[in-house]
């Protein structure tokens, strides 16, 4: 087998690719969603693909993003996704061939950090990326346990939206909530048009506005229909998209969504660790996490440039072993610099676990009783920490 990787644009292509996407995730694109969502997407993005002998056995798109870090910055990263090879070639090297062609075209670049969603955790880690975030990827809330602890009033004012692609209202929301919150991305205009496309015809869309009138918060959600012996409302509330860039417009989208009529439970996915709605409950107890999994995956392809870029919330300094090489980083006023040095080894670890650490979203000490890495000098993992954690719990909401 003699591998060739190289970008596609022309339509035939991009519908092979399409095709070869689909079946190695063991499904076919429906003719109405292929013509109408994904052809008019694949030209806006970089489409890569593995031939052999000329017929396209894998595929992957990278397309450019900016990802908020600790401290407030916003680095340009390239984000995966798509990544797909036929189930006749797997095991053969191919998805090796495409990530290796990526990787090269980002470093070129100057890119520091890719990122991108796992469909297995035992695929990435050997490409050096590791998991990030962690999300409480379904939790609920049982309405009639859905008091707040103390009184609210809405200084703002929550909105039905019956625009059916209110991109500009989400544009706002999520230009306002992303420099706050390490681990967001910002969106490709044609996602966020997409998020309407796609979106169920039931689906009823809320906004927040603040008191000067800009639009600070943003819900979509469906009902579910359970009427328990035709006459008991047992409804629940699935949410789609929550963004919201304050605390007074996530509580009153809360308050909207826990005060529906005819609604037992409230669902929500892809909800960050530190939700302040366990707080804002009387009754908190009453916010299950039905589980709680990984969300975006990062590879740092330039260490040093990717550890200077983030933010540190205490100074110090720590030397790290990282896959043989040594490696110095000093914090000071909140801003890291990342040198090569002969100074003996605190911490040893690979690239991926390191990546896990980036933005603040695994602890060293945890990864250091997981096996994920060895603490050479006593305290440093305890220090390396302080020096890591982030403002708060770090989150994407943007499953790219």
């Amino acid at each position: 087998m003699s591998l060739q990787i190289r970008g596609v644009n022309e339509e035939s292509e991009l519908r092979e690719f399409a095709r070869v996407h689909a079946t190695a995730f063991g499904h076919r694109f429906e003719q109405e969603k292929l013509e109408k969502l994904v052809l008019p997407w694949l030209p806006v993005v970089n489409c890569v693909a593995a031939f052999d002998d000329g017929a396209m056995v894998g595929v992957s798109i990278d397309l450019p993003l900016t990802m908020t870090l600790p401290g407030g910055a916003m680095l340009p990263i390239r984000g995966i996704t798509w990544v797909g090879v036929l189930p006749t070639y797997r095991r053969r090297g191919v998805l090796r061939a495409l990530m290796d062609h990526q990787h090269a075209e980002f470093e070129h670049d100057g890119v520091a950090v890719s990122a991108l969603y796992a469909a297995d955790t035992r695929i990435y880690g050997r490409f050096g990326y590791g998991p990030a975030t962690v999300v409480a990827s379904e939790a609920e809330v049982d309405v009639r346990f859905g008091a707040f602890a103390q009184p609210f009033q809405d200084p703002g004012q929550v909105v039905m939206i019956e625009d059916r692609s209110p991109v500009a209202i989400v544009r706002e929301v999520l230009d306002r909530a992303r420099p706050h919150i390490p681990g967001e991305v910002d969106r490709m205009q044609q996602d966020l048009a997409d998020m309407f496309t796609a979106a169920d015809e039931k689906q009823f869309r809320v906004a927040h506005r603040d008191p000067d009138g800009g639009w600070d918060g943003f819900v979509t959600y469906t009902f579910e229909m359970n009427w328990q012996h035709e006459a008991i409302a047992q409804n629940r509330v699935a949410v789609g998209t929550m963004l919201t860039a304050g605390p007074d417009a996530h509580a009153a989208l809360w308050r909207y969504l826990l005060d529906l009529d005819l609604v037992r439970t409230v669902r929500v996915r892809n909800r960050p660790l530190d939700d302040p709605i366990r707080w804002l409950l009387a009754e908190w107890r009453h916010y299950r996490v039905n589980h709680v999994s990984d969300g975006v995956w990062l590879r740092l392809l330039d260490l040093p440039a990717a550890l200077a870029a983030r933010g540190y919330l205490h100074d110090g300094e720590l030397v790290l072993d990282v896959d043989g090489s040594r490696w110095l980083l000093e914090a000071h006023d909140g801003r890291g610099s990342c040198e090569p040095t002969r100074r003996d080894a605190e911490i040893e670890l690979d690239a991926a676990t390191l990546a896990s650490t980036y933005l603040g979203g695994y602890r060293f000490t945890a990864l250091r009783e997981g096996k994920r890495l060895r603490e050479l000098a006593p305290g440093a993992c305890v220090r390396a920490d302080s020096m890591f954690r982030a403002e708060r719990e770090p989150w994407c909401s943007h499953d790219f």
